[in-house]
């Protein structure tokens, strides 16, 4: 058996054995995860569990190192966000005093990622905020530079082997269209 194969054993039992001695036992992840744009908004199936999307939508690829393969769902979100200039919703930019020109661009999103399969399987829910650098050419066009994404898992369906799971994520990179790093850890109570 090699390394790879004993580690997706190793880890789910390892993280429901130390769950029955702690009170929530959580292990760091690590893995990749890839969005291919959905023109059919298969989020959207999910219903009021989450806010309206921008017809920005995705299917999502995530694979974390010791746990079974995730596939589901993902969407940009337009939601509240409050700072020091007053209420907005996303996707907002954050300028720069000194120019007034955009130097960050804040979305939101939501997402279902089901992990197991048959009696197993999970619904895993998430708020997910991506922060991206703007760079701004001569020309005066822009461009995104650095971009990382913070994932919280909100809440499961309550069936299968993950079914309260907690943690977070950080993707490392822009994940549309190419595997992205992924980094965070996942509790189980």
């Amino acid at each position: 058996m090699n390394a790879r194969a004993v580690s997706r054993v190793l880890a789910p039992i390892i993280l429901t054995l130390a769950s029955g001695f702690a009170g929530a036992a959580c292990v760091p992840v690590l893995g990749t995860v890839r969005l291919l744009p959905d023109a059919a908004c298969q989020i959207n199936t999910l219903g009021s569990q989450v806010p309206a999307y921008q017809n920005q939508c995705f299917s999502v690829a995530l694979n974390l190192v010791g746990f079974p393969a995730a596939t589901g769902y993902a969407g940009v979100t337009a939601e509240p966000l409050v700072g020091l200039a007053g209420p907005t919703a996303t996707p907002a930019a954050v300028v720069d005093a000194a120019t007034s020109l955009p130097r960050q661009s804040i979305q939101t999103a939501r997402s279902v990622v089901y992990i197991g399969s048959g009696k197993q399987r999970t619904a895993l829910y998430s708020n997910d905020v991506i922060v991206a650098q703007v760079k701004l050419a001569a020309d005066g066009s822009m461009s995104t530079g650095a971009v990382t994404e913070q994932i919280l898992i909100s809440g499961s369906d309550g069936k299968g082997a993950y079914a309260n799971v907690t943690g977070n994520l950080v993707v490392l990179g822009s994940s549309i269209g190419t595997a992205a790093s992924v980094t965070g850890k996942l509790c189980l109570p």
